[in-house]
């Protein structure tokens, strides 16, 4: 099998970003203080940009277009996994693709959540609930990531940690 593929450096830089920031607001910062909102600003610019890159200028298969799977593709990689085959991906395999759409939508989902419960929206619907499911929902996502990245390195004999360095 060949050398997986490593991410482009702007991709690198954007991924730990967006890591170091959401995890500096959940444990650093006090919820709708400055710097919290900063931060959550921040991660919203973050993942326009990684978008914007995949658009326009990011090689293969950092490039948007690369970036959709279908239910079909992943049914048949969850068949691949349940055989115990390793199928070569470069990129992401249809999980990980899936897993890539869910976590952007649910960031910035953050993003307007805690900017809207300090509208009166926000006020009269408890919006602040909201916001804290997605925090809860992403921190939950993150963990299954780092799991999903442990388990495929392993059983494909491919450090994939290593293309994100």
């Amino acid at each position: 099998m060949s050398e997986p593929f490593r991410w482009p450096r702007f991709v690198q830089f954007v991924h730990w970003s967006i890591a170091v920031l959401f995890l500096a607001n959940q444990f650093v910062t006090e919820g709708g203080d400055e710097l919290h909102e900063y931060f959550g600003w921040s991660i919203l610019i973050l993942v326009g940009l990684r978008i914007g890159y995949g658009l326009l200028l990011a090689p293969e298969p950092a490039r948007i277009s690369n970036m959709s799977t279908s239910p079909a593709e992943i049914k048949e990689h969850l068949q691949e996994l349940k055989a115990g085959e390793v199928t070569e991906h470069s990129g992401h395999n249809p999980l990980g693709i899936l897993a890539v759409w869910l976590m952007w939508v649910c960031l910035a989902g953050t993003a307007f959540t805690g900017w809207l419960q300090d509208t009166d929206f926000g006020f009269d619907y408890a919006v602040y609930e909201w916001h804290s499911w997605l925090v809860d929902g992403l921190l939950v996502f993150a963990g299954i990531h780092l799991l999903a990245v442990a388990l495929t390195s392993w059983r494909s004999r491919k450090n994939l940690i290593k293309t994100m360095i």
